[in-house]
């Protein structure tokens, strides 16, 4: 095996914060927060710095990549390995550019959120200097609001309240009893009350289960203790028939040794049934934003929203009746790759892992 010495290198980190992790760009510290947010059709966000800090001889070290390794005791674990991108680190410019950015406009049931990224160091791998921010004010400008930050979420109350910075939980999840010596306690739909699948009276807690399981006993004795124990009325209705109408879905797939995680079966205006219920890219990956998966068209199946309450501000599609050949190579890379196409005037439009255009 042959190595030899390119540099040295300084790792930062902000304490319970992560790092970007492009692969072979600089591991700049990100400061990431979800915020509650009134309905509205965007977000400008302003940001006041209040005290900067220039370092010198400061060389932060490039994202590695991470690649499954066997371990000792025959598990697979994801290891680090060195990755460096030439061309980023001999840029005589100010990395990554800018300072503070919002995503992933989206919704956590019905509180709208969206995630603010505050990038604290800015460096300069030329000349190795950073600029180091500790203090700043971000206010954010809510276009054509309606109704109030804050909206009820039942009993992912408590939940939203540890995943959102300005929301004030009142305590509310599926452990606390509501219904204890109440003379109401809350009812449970299902046969006759449910008229072609459709929910005549709002409910509290909707149980969403295949045909199969729409008399399991199991199922009834857990509307049974929502409506005793949290004094919620729930209703229980199947998977194939919602509001009377057929849901679509699509099955997603991981495949070994991508960087994308697209994983689970997404269920058209309930969203993820397996392993995805939160806005966070965790399972589930929209491979524009690394949000959640959106939308999707092909001539086929034609437009799918997931979440129409969230519009589709872009699609991604699959086109049956393209027939132009590409290849990339070589896949994985480093410093350079090579994409052919068998048409002549083939245009290639690269995005970085933060959906920007490169």
């Amino acid at each position: 095996m042959f190595s030899t010495v390119i540099d040295t290198f300084n790792r930062v980190q902000v304490t319970g914060h992560t790092r970007m992790d492009s692969v072979g760009y600089p591991e700049i510290p990100i400061i990431s927060y979800l915020v509650a947010i009134p309905t509205c059709d965007s977000v400008i966000m302003n940001i006041e710095l209040f005290d900067s800090i220039k370092y010198s001889n400061v060389n932060i070290y490039s994202a590695p990549e991470l690649i499954p390794d066997t371990t000792v005791e025959g598990n697979i674990a994801l290891i680090e390995q060195f990755a460096y991108n030439c061309t980023v680190y001999e840029t005589d410019a100010w990395f990554p550019g800018t300072v503070a950015e919002t995503i992933d406009k989206g919704a956590i049931r019905a509180q709208d959120v969206i995630r603010v990224l505050f990038y604290p160091i800015q460096f300069n791998p030329v000349k190795k200097e950073i600029w180091a921010y500790s203090q700043a004010k971000v206010t954010l400008t809510f276009m054509n609001a309606s109704g109030s930050i804050q909206k009820n979420v039942g009993i992912f109350n408590e939940v939203v309240g540890n995943t959102l910075i300005n929301y004030n939980s009142n305590g509310l999840n599926a452990s606390v009893s509501c219904g204890a010596g109440l003379t109401d306690t809350g009812f449970v739909y299902r046969d006759s009350l449910l008229v072609g699948q459709k929910i005549g009276n709002k409910c509290d807690y909707l149980i969403v289960t295949p045909d199969e399981f729409f008399y399991n006993e199991d199922i009834l004795n857990l509307a049974i203790h929502r409506s005793g124990f949290n004094g919620f009325d729930v209703a229980i209705i199947t998977t194939s028939t919602i509001n009377g109408s057929l849901l679509r879905y699509i099955d997603l797939n991981y495949i070994e040794g991508s960087y994308w995680i697209l994983e689970g079966r997404i269920v058209e205006r309930i969203g993820n049934t397996t392993v995805y219920m939160l806005p966070e890219p965790v399972y589930v990956i929209d491979i524009y934003e690394g949000g959640p998966f959106r939308c999707y068209y092909d001539d086929s199946f034609g437009l799918y929203n997931p979440t129409p309450t969230i519009p589709c501000d872009y699609t991604t599609n699959i086109n049956s009746e393209l027939s132009m050949s590409l290849q990339v190579f070589p896949n994985p890379f480093n410093d350079f790759m090579t994409v052919a196409c068998s048409e002549s005037n083939c245009l290639t439009v690269i995005y970085d892992t933060r959906g920007l255009l490169r």
